[in-house]
């Protein structure tokens, strides 16, 4: 069955990450992960090396390393991307980050209560500043039109673009929507399909789609819109964002 899916707008549902850093080994990664898991029950996990998304199922690994990449990323947190009115599941998503990155860059942050975190705008404009790599990965949970998922970026993507360009005068980045519009217009997304979208403060933006990598897009503007879909001044998820947050604030401190 194919569904017709808008990004802009709408409802995630269930968000709830686990913090972790790269300086662990394995056993006291595994560890953490048994502890987060039995505090946060709302997350199943498969094995204490992934995690369910908890109202889809769909699981995501702790550690994902990124398409055109050789460090790994962490998780920070799940959700699930539903349409309002039927609530039909769409995709479950899960945002990763470089996590000595991530602490080095947001130190200053450090102490301030996750609900303080939640509300300081500077915090979101310092995550989208994209100092330190971040990831999206995105599992389908249904079928769909593969035009259907490109145009529903574009329409998310294409206004967050347009501000950007109008900040730097730089009418290029808008050009490069059309490129990455394509990489999304397959014939269709399948149920499992994985995308993977990950940038870093080059602002060089690598994408796979059902695990086959597109050539890299070299654009801060493109970069910054993809992750301001999720963690701007206009989320498509306050929940989802506010729940990311807490991954962030767990990670930092």
């Amino acid at each position: 069955m194919v569904t017709h899916i808008r990004v802009g707008g709408g409802q995630f549902c269930g968000d709830y990450g686990n913090r972790v850093t790269s300086e662990m080994t394995r056993s006291t990664l595994a560890l953490v992960l048994f502890m987060t898991v039995s505090v946060f029950a709302a997350v199943q996990s498969t094995t204490l090396d992934t995690f369910n998304e908890p109202h889809s199922g769909t699981p995501f690994p702790v550690s994902l390393t990124p398409p055109g990449d050789t460090t790994p990323h962490w998780i920070m947190g799940t959700g699930l991307r539903q349409r309002t009115i039927l609530r039909v599941k769409i995709y479950a998503f899960g945002l990763y980050v470089d996590p000595e990155g991530a602490r080095a860059s947001l130190s200053r942050f450090a102490g301030l209560p996750a609900s303080t975190l939640e509300r300081d705008e500077s915090f979101y404009r310092h995550l989208l500043d994209l100092d330190f790599a971040m990831t999206l990965r995105l599992v389908m949970t249904r079928a769909v039109n593969g035009a259907d998922v490109a145009e529903a970026f574009d329409d998310a993507l294409r206004p967050r673009m347009t501000r950007a360009v109008m900040d730097t005068n730089n009418s290029g980045d808008l050009a490069v929507l059309e490129r990455f519009h394509g990489y999304l217009d397959v014939d269709e997304v399948k149920t499992g399909t994985e995308i993977v979208f990950s940038c870093g403060p080059a602002g060089r933006l690598t994408t796979s789609v059902g695990g086959d990598e597109r050539p890299p897009i070299d654009s801060r503007a493109l970069c910054r819109a993809l992750f301001d879909v999720y963690l701007g001044e206009d989320p498509i998820s306050d929940d989802g964002k506010r729940s990311i947050i807490a991954g962030f604030h767990g990670l930092i401190e």
